[in-house]
Protein backbone atom coordinates (compact mmCIF):
# COMPACT_ATOMS: atom_id res chain seq x y z
CA UNK A 1 0.00 0.00 0.00
CA UNK A 2 1.22 3.40 -1.02
CA UNK A 3 2.53 5.83 1.92
CA UNK A 4 -0.10 9.00 2.30
CA UNK A 5 1.79 12.31 2.56
CA UNK A 6 -0.76 14.11 5.07
CA UNK A 7 -0.54 17.90 5.77
CA UNK A 8 -2.63 19.35 9.18
CA UNK A 9 -2.03 22.48 10.34
CA UNK A 10 -2.76 23.44 13.48
CA UNK A 11 -3.94 27.24 13.22
CA UNK A 12 -7.08 28.82 14.14
CA UNK A 13 -6.90 31.56 11.17
CA UNK A 14 -4.46 30.30 8.48
CA UNK A 15 -4.84 33.13 5.97
CA UNK A 16 -3.59 35.35 8.05
CA UNK A 17 -0.59 33.70 8.96
CA UNK A 18 2.52 36.13 9.33
CA UNK A 19 5.04 36.07 11.55
CA UNK A 20 3.61 36.98 14.52
CA UNK A 21 1.46 33.85 14.26
CA UNK A 22 3.06 30.54 16.29
CA UNK A 23 4.64 28.23 13.29
CA UNK A 24 2.19 25.28 12.27
CA UNK A 25 3.05 22.24 13.67
CA UNK A 26 4.71 19.71 10.88
CA UNK A 27 5.35 16.13 11.71
CA UNK A 28 5.70 12.72 10.62
CA UNK A 29 2.21 10.72 12.11
CA UNK A 30 1.08 6.87 11.37
CA UNK A 31 -1.29 6.57 8.85
CA UNK A 32 -3.62 3.29 8.52
CA UNK A 33 -2.09 0.79 6.42
CA UNK A 34 1.28 0.78 8.50
CA UNK A 35 2.74 3.83 6.32
CA UNK A 36 3.49 7.17 7.47
CA UNK A 37 2.99 10.95 6.63
CA UNK A 38 3.18 14.14 7.29
CA UNK A 39 0.30 16.17 9.29
CA UNK A 40 -0.48 19.93 9.30
CA UNK A 41 -4.27 20.97 10.81
CA UNK A 42 -6.43 23.57 9.41
CA UNK A 43 -9.94 25.25 9.68
CA UNK A 44 -13.27 24.30 8.13
CA UNK A 45 -13.41 27.03 5.99
CA UNK A 46 -9.94 26.54 4.42
CA UNK A 47 -10.88 23.15 3.34
CA UNK A 48 -14.07 24.56 2.09
CA UNK A 49 -12.38 27.39 0.30
CA UNK A 50 -10.23 25.06 -1.20
CA UNK A 51 -12.91 22.49 -1.97
CA UNK A 52 -15.02 24.90 -4.12
CA UNK A 53 -11.99 26.66 -5.67
CA UNK A 54 -10.68 23.18 -7.35
CA UNK A 55 -7.07 24.47 -7.71
CA UNK A 56 -5.33 22.89 -10.30
CA UNK A 57 -2.31 20.96 -10.00
CA UNK A 58 0.19 23.46 -10.33
CA UNK A 59 -1.60 25.64 -8.30
CA UNK A 60 -1.82 22.73 -5.48
CA UNK A 61 1.35 22.68 -5.86
CA UNK A 62 2.47 26.33 -4.51
CA UNK A 63 0.35 26.09 -2.02
CA UNK A 64 1.76 22.72 -0.68
CA UNK A 65 5.29 22.23 -2.03
CA UNK A 66 7.12 18.49 -1.64
CA UNK A 67 10.46 18.05 -2.68
CA UNK A 68 13.76 16.00 -1.84
CA UNK A 69 16.12 17.88 0.23
CA UNK A 70 19.50 16.56 -1.39
CA UNK A 71 22.02 18.90 -2.96
CA UNK A 72 22.24 22.78 -2.58
CA UNK A 73 19.54 25.05 -1.97
CA UNK A 74 19.82 26.12 -5.06
CA UNK A 75 18.91 22.62 -6.68
CA UNK A 76 16.26 22.03 -4.51
CA UNK A 77 14.50 25.58 -5.10
CA UNK A 78 14.38 24.62 -8.97
CA UNK A 79 13.39 20.59 -7.99
CA UNK A 80 10.24 19.24 -9.21
CA UNK A 81 7.65 18.69 -6.73
CA UNK A 82 7.07 14.96 -5.46
CA UNK A 83 3.88 13.91 -8.17
CA UNK A 84 0.76 12.90 -6.33
CA UNK A 85 -2.74 14.03 -5.98
CA UNK A 86 -4.38 16.65 -3.47
CA UNK A 87 -7.12 17.28 -1.41
CA UNK A 88 -8.71 19.45 1.09
CA UNK A 89 -11.05 17.46 3.50
CA UNK A 90 -12.36 19.20 6.85
CA UNK A 91 -9.42 20.59 8.59
CA UNK A 92 -6.78 18.40 6.53
CA UNK A 93 -4.93 19.82 3.31
CA UNK A 94 -3.65 16.22 2.55
CA UNK A 95 -0.97 15.18 -0.24
CA UNK A 96 -0.91 11.79 -1.10
CA UNK A 97 2.40 11.00 -3.22
CA UNK A 98 2.33 8.95 -6.54
CA UNK A 99 5.08 6.36 -5.13
CA UNK A 100 5.64 5.65 -1.91
CA UNK A 101 7.95 7.66 -0.14
CA UNK A 102 11.63 6.30 0.43
CA UNK A 103 12.65 5.67 4.11
CA UNK A 104 16.07 7.63 5.12
CA UNK A 105 15.25 10.21 2.13
CA UNK A 106 14.55 13.56 3.38
CA UNK A 107 11.74 15.58 2.35
CA UNK A 108 11.40 19.51 2.43
CA UNK A 109 7.90 20.47 2.58
CA UNK A 110 6.55 23.69 2.42
CA UNK A 111 3.06 25.46 3.01
CA UNK A 112 2.34 29.03 1.62
CA UNK A 113 -0.55 30.49 3.25
CA UNK A 114 -0.31 33.33 0.57
CA UNK A 115 -1.16 30.85 -2.39
CA UNK A 116 -4.73 29.57 -0.68
CA UNK A 117 -7.70 31.16 -2.09
CA UNK A 118 -7.77 34.84 -0.75
CA UNK A 119 -4.85 34.31 1.27
CA UNK A 120 -2.78 37.29 2.41
CA UNK A 121 -0.05 38.42 0.04
CA UNK A 122 1.88 38.97 3.00
CA UNK A 123 1.15 36.19 4.86
CA UNK A 124 4.83 33.55 5.91
CA UNK A 125 5.46 30.76 4.22
CA UNK A 126 6.62 27.70 6.57
CA UNK A 127 9.12 25.29 6.12
CA UNK A 128 9.83 21.63 7.33
CA UNK A 129 12.23 18.58 6.63
CA UNK A 130 11.52 15.42 7.46
CA UNK A 131 12.02 11.85 6.85
CA UNK A 132 10.36 8.14 7.35
CA UNK A 133 13.28 6.37 9.30
CA UNK A 134 14.96 3.80 7.72
CA UNK A 135 14.42 0.09 9.13
CA UNK A 136 17.99 -1.25 9.97
CA UNK A 137 19.58 -3.11 7.44
CA UNK A 138 19.40 -6.93 7.22
CA UNK A 139 22.14 -9.73 7.01
CA UNK A 140 24.58 -8.83 4.48
CA UNK A 141 23.23 -10.10 0.82
CA UNK A 142 24.43 -13.53 -0.76
CA UNK A 143 24.07 -15.41 -3.96
CA UNK A 144 21.28 -17.64 -3.31
CA UNK A 145 21.20 -19.59 -6.68
CA UNK A 146 22.73 -19.47 -10.42
CA UNK A 147 20.63 -21.52 -13.23
CA UNK A 148 20.78 -23.38 -15.28
CA UNK A 149 22.26 -25.30 -12.45
CA UNK A 150 23.81 -28.18 -14.72
CA UNK A 151 27.12 -29.04 -14.63
CA UNK A 152 27.37 -29.19 -18.17
CA UNK A 153 25.44 -26.76 -20.56
CA UNK A 154 25.23 -26.77 -24.43
CA UNK A 155 27.04 -24.46 -26.54
CA UNK A 156 23.97 -22.66 -27.41
CA UNK A 157 22.85 -21.53 -23.62
CA UNK A 158 21.24 -18.31 -24.17
CA UNK A 159 21.03 -17.10 -20.41
CA UNK A 160 21.81 -17.15 -16.80
CA UNK A 161 19.88 -16.38 -13.74
CA UNK A 162 21.13 -15.09 -10.50
CA UNK A 163 19.26 -15.33 -7.37
CA UNK A 164 19.96 -13.31 -4.29
CA UNK A 165 19.16 -13.25 -0.81
CA UNK A 166 17.83 -9.67 -0.71
CA UNK A 167 17.83 -6.90 -2.61
CA UNK A 168 20.56 -5.33 -4.90
CA UNK A 169 21.65 -2.04 -6.61
CA UNK A 170 21.05 -1.95 -10.10
CA UNK A 171 22.15 -0.25 -13.00
CA UNK A 172 25.96 -0.88 -15.12
CA UNK A 173 25.88 -4.82 -13.40
CA UNK A 174 27.98 -6.10 -16.32
CA UNK A 175 30.97 -5.03 -14.67
CA UNK A 176 30.37 -7.58 -11.99
CA UNK A 177 30.48 -10.34 -14.13
CA UNK A 178 33.13 -12.19 -15.89
CA UNK A 179 33.09 -15.80 -18.32
CA UNK A 180 36.08 -16.96 -18.24
CA UNK A 181 38.21 -20.08 -20.37
CA UNK A 182 39.77 -22.98 -19.31
CA UNK A 183 42.73 -21.34 -21.19
CA UNK A 184 42.64 -18.41 -18.38
CA UNK A 185 40.91 -16.14 -21.30
CA UNK A 186 38.43 -13.86 -20.45
CA UNK A 187 35.71 -14.24 -23.20
CA UNK A 188 35.66 -10.86 -24.69
CA UNK A 189 31.16 -8.87 -24.10
CA UNK A 190 29.58 -12.45 -23.85
CA UNK A 191 26.27 -10.56 -22.25
CA UNK A 192 23.67 -8.75 -23.99
CA UNK A 193 24.18 -5.07 -21.94
CA UNK A 194 20.65 -3.72 -21.82
CA UNK A 195 19.88 -0.43 -20.22
CA UNK A 196 16.71 -2.11 -19.11
CA UNK A 197 18.47 -4.57 -16.69
CA UNK A 198 15.88 -7.66 -16.26
CA UNK A 199 14.89 -7.43 -12.65
CA UNK A 200 12.38 -9.89 -11.48
CA UNK A 201 9.01 -7.89 -9.79
CA UNK A 202 10.28 -9.20 -6.24
CA UNK A 203 14.33 -7.51 -7.17
CA UNK A 204 15.54 -10.97 -5.83
CA UNK A 205 16.60 -12.43 -9.59
CA UNK A 206 18.10 -10.73 -12.87
CA UNK A 207 18.27 -12.58 -16.03
CA UNK A 208 21.97 -12.15 -17.83
CA UNK A 209 21.60 -13.14 -21.80
CA UNK A 210 24.40 -14.17 -23.66
CA UNK A 211 24.79 -11.82 -27.06
CA UNK A 212 22.09 -14.07 -29.17
CA UNK A 213 24.62 -13.34 -32.13
CA UNK A 214 26.90 -14.82 -31.37
CA UNK A 215 24.98 -18.02 -29.79
CA UNK A 216 22.63 -18.27 -33.10
CA UNK A 217 24.89 -19.78 -35.81
CA UNK A 218 25.42 -18.09 -39.32
CA UNK A 219 24.89 -14.32 -37.43
CA UNK A 220 27.65 -11.90 -38.79
CA UNK A 221 27.97 -11.25 -35.02
CA UNK A 222 29.22 -15.12 -34.43
CA UNK A 223 31.32 -14.72 -37.84
CA UNK A 224 33.15 -12.10 -36.74
CA UNK A 225 33.43 -12.34 -32.92
CA UNK A 226 33.67 -16.07 -32.69
CA UNK A 227 31.25 -18.47 -30.59
CA UNK A 228 30.96 -17.63 -26.46
CA UNK A 229 30.66 -21.36 -25.83
CA UNK A 230 32.90 -23.92 -27.37
CA UNK A 231 31.93 -27.53 -27.23
CA UNK A 232 34.70 -28.82 -25.15
CA UNK A 233 35.71 -26.61 -22.98
CA UNK A 234 35.20 -25.50 -20.12
CA UNK A 235 34.56 -21.77 -18.73
CA UNK A 236 33.66 -20.23 -15.44
CA UNK A 237 31.08 -17.88 -14.96
CA UNK A 238 32.87 -15.02 -12.04
CA UNK A 239 30.38 -13.04 -9.91
CA UNK A 240 32.21 -10.20 -8.49
CA UNK A 241 31.93 -9.64 -4.77
CA UNK A 242 32.26 -6.05 -4.96
CA UNK A 243 28.75 -5.78 -6.20
CA UNK A 244 26.92 -4.00 -3.82
CA UNK A 245 23.38 -4.68 -2.00
CA UNK A 246 20.88 -1.75 -1.56
CA UNK A 247 22.58 -0.68 1.58
CA UNK A 248 25.98 -0.17 -0.16
CA UNK A 249 27.44 -3.50 1.25
CA UNK A 250 29.66 -6.41 -0.85
CA UNK A 251 27.95 -9.61 -1.40
CA UNK A 252 29.32 -12.33 1.21
CA UNK A 253 31.48 -13.72 -1.02
CA UNK A 254 32.49 -14.36 -4.71
CA UNK A 255 30.66 -16.92 -6.48
CA UNK A 256 31.89 -18.78 -9.59
CA UNK A 257 30.13 -21.46 -11.41
CA UNK A 258 31.71 -23.84 -13.97
CA UNK A 259 30.91 -25.77 -16.01
CA UNK A 260 31.90 -27.60 -19.10
CA UNK A 261 29.90 -27.61 -22.91
CA UNK A 262 28.41 -30.29 -24.66
CA UNK A 263 27.01 -29.95 -28.25
CA UNK A 264 24.33 -27.65 -29.19
CA UNK A 265 20.59 -28.61 -28.23
CA UNK A 266 18.39 -27.65 -31.73
CA UNK A 267 15.44 -30.50 -30.18
CA UNK A 268 12.20 -28.43 -29.32
CA UNK A 269 10.32 -29.37 -26.33
CA UNK A 270 8.27 -32.78 -26.76
CA UNK A 271 5.85 -32.79 -23.41
CA UNK A 272 4.78 -36.32 -24.50
CA UNK A 273 8.35 -37.34 -23.86
CA UNK A 274 7.48 -36.66 -20.16
CA UNK A 275 7.40 -38.96 -17.49
CA UNK A 276 4.11 -38.39 -15.21
CA UNK A 277 4.36 -40.21 -11.92
CA UNK A 278 0.47 -39.54 -10.38
CA UNK A 279 -0.56 -39.27 -7.04
CA UNK A 280 -3.45 -41.63 -5.19
CA UNK A 281 -6.67 -40.26 -4.59
CA UNK A 282 -7.42 -38.54 -1.59
CA UNK A 283 -3.80 -37.56 -1.43
CA UNK A 284 -1.81 -34.95 -1.03
CA UNK A 285 1.07 -35.99 -2.42
CA UNK A 286 2.18 -34.18 -5.56
CA UNK A 287 2.09 -34.99 -9.41
CA UNK A 288 5.77 -35.96 -10.47
CA UNK A 289 7.05 -34.97 -13.46
CA UNK A 290 10.78 -36.05 -15.47
CA UNK A 291 11.84 -34.18 -18.17
CA UNK A 292 13.44 -35.36 -20.89
CA UNK A 293 16.12 -32.55 -20.87
CA UNK A 294 16.95 -29.37 -18.67
CA UNK A 295 14.28 -26.37 -19.11
CA UNK A 296 14.04 -22.66 -17.95
CA UNK A 297 13.72 -23.04 -14.50
CA UNK A 298 12.14 -19.58 -13.86
CA UNK A 299 9.56 -20.42 -16.87
CA UNK A 300 8.47 -23.66 -14.86
CA UNK A 301 7.06 -22.32 -12.28
CA UNK A 302 4.46 -20.27 -14.40
CA UNK A 303 3.55 -21.87 -17.83
CA UNK A 304 2.74 -25.76 -15.76
CA UNK A 305 -0.87 -25.93 -14.51
CA UNK A 306 -3.43 -28.60 -13.71
CA UNK A 307 -6.85 -28.47 -14.44
CA UNK A 308 -10.06 -31.22 -13.37
CA UNK A 309 -12.01 -32.76 -15.65
CA UNK A 310 -14.63 -29.91 -15.74
CA UNK A 311 -11.63 -27.65 -16.79
CA UNK A 312 -11.38 -25.42 -13.60
CA UNK A 313 -7.63 -24.71 -12.59
CA UNK A 314 -6.23 -26.82 -9.63
CA UNK A 315 -4.48 -24.69 -6.75
CA UNK A 316 -0.89 -26.29 -6.21
CA UNK A 317 2.57 -25.18 -6.07
CA UNK A 318 5.24 -26.01 -8.58
CA UNK A 319 8.55 -26.89 -7.22
CA UNK A 320 11.43 -27.28 -9.70
CA UNK A 321 14.12 -29.41 -9.08
CA UNK A 322 17.04 -32.14 -9.97
CA UNK A 323 19.19 -30.00 -12.67
CA UNK A 324 16.03 -28.39 -13.81
CA UNK A 325 14.24 -32.18 -14.80
CA UNK A 326 12.46 -32.87 -11.94
CA UNK A 327 9.11 -30.65 -11.11
CA UNK A 328 6.66 -31.50 -8.41
CA UNK A 329 2.91 -29.87 -8.47
CA UNK A 330 1.68 -29.94 -4.58
CA UNK A 331 -2.32 -29.83 -4.65
CA UNK A 332 -3.19 -27.32 -1.86
CA UNK A 333 -6.00 -30.07 -1.27
CA UNK A 334 -6.10 -33.74 -0.94
CA UNK A 335 -6.49 -34.91 -4.62
CA UNK A 336 -10.63 -36.37 -5.52
CA UNK A 337 -9.85 -39.75 -7.96
CA UNK A 338 -10.79 -38.56 -11.65
CA UNK A 339 -9.14 -37.57 -14.70
CA UNK A 340 -6.81 -34.25 -14.87
CA UNK A 341 -4.70 -32.62 -17.83
CA UNK A 342 -1.09 -31.22 -17.11
CA UNK A 343 -1.33 -27.97 -19.36
CA UNK A 344 2.03 -26.73 -20.93
CA UNK A 345 1.92 -23.22 -22.47
CA UNK A 346 3.68 -23.47 -25.45
CA UNK A 347 5.94 -20.61 -24.94
CA UNK A 348 8.02 -22.66 -22.44
CA UNK A 349 11.54 -22.81 -23.48
CA UNK A 350 14.86 -24.66 -22.56
CA UNK A 351 18.17 -22.99 -21.64
CA UNK A 352 18.74 -22.65 -25.47
CA UNK A 353 15.52 -21.13 -26.41
CA UNK A 354 13.76 -24.52 -27.76
CA UNK A 355 10.38 -23.67 -27.15
CA UNK A 356 7.29 -26.34 -27.25
CA UNK A 357 7.38 -27.87 -30.68
CA UNK A 358 9.68 -25.82 -31.86
CA UNK A 359 13.50 -25.25 -32.07
CA UNK A 360 15.26 -21.85 -31.77
CA UNK A 361 17.25 -22.39 -34.43
CA UNK A 362 15.03 -22.65 -37.86
CA UNK A 363 15.70 -21.98 -41.62
CA UNK A 364 16.26 -18.34 -42.13
CA UNK A 365 13.50 -18.83 -44.84
CA UNK A 366 11.29 -19.03 -42.54
CA UNK A 367 9.78 -17.03 -39.69
CA UNK A 368 9.88 -18.38 -36.59
CA UNK A 369 6.89 -15.59 -35.04
CA UNK A 370 4.53 -16.73 -38.00
CA UNK A 371 5.12 -20.54 -36.80
CA UNK A 372 4.21 -19.80 -33.23
CA UNK A 373 0.73 -22.00 -32.07
CA UNK A 374 0.28 -20.75 -28.77
CA UNK A 375 -2.75 -23.33 -28.58
CA UNK A 376 -1.57 -25.26 -24.94
CA UNK A 377 0.06 -29.04 -24.98
CA UNK A 378 -2.00 -30.73 -22.51
CA UNK A 379 -1.25 -34.16 -21.19
CA UNK A 380 -4.29 -36.84 -19.42
CA UNK A 381 -3.44 -38.31 -16.83
CA UNK A 382 -5.89 -40.13 -14.13
CA UNK A 383 -5.57 -40.17 -10.24
CA UNK A 384 -7.10 -43.17 -8.74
Amino acid sequence: MQHLLVIAITLSVLPSLSAADPKPDIRLVEIRGGGRGIEVGGDREIGARLGAAKPSAKEWSAILRVVVAEGTSEEIATRQSVAGTYTADGEVIRFEPQFPLVPGVRYQTTFDPAKLPGGDPKATAVTAELSIPKPPPGPPISIAAVYPSANQLPENTLRFYIHFSGQMTRGDIYRHLKLIRDDGKEVHQPFLELDEELWSVDGLRVTVFFHPGRVKRGLVPREEDGPILEEGRRYTLHIDRNWKDAEGRPLTAEVKKTFSVGPPDDEPIQPDHWTLITPRARSDSPLILRLAKPLDQALLGSMVWVVDAAGKRVDGVVTVGGGERLVTFAPTRAWPGGRYRLVVDTRLEDVCGNRVGEAFEVDGSRSRQGKIDTTPVERVFVVK
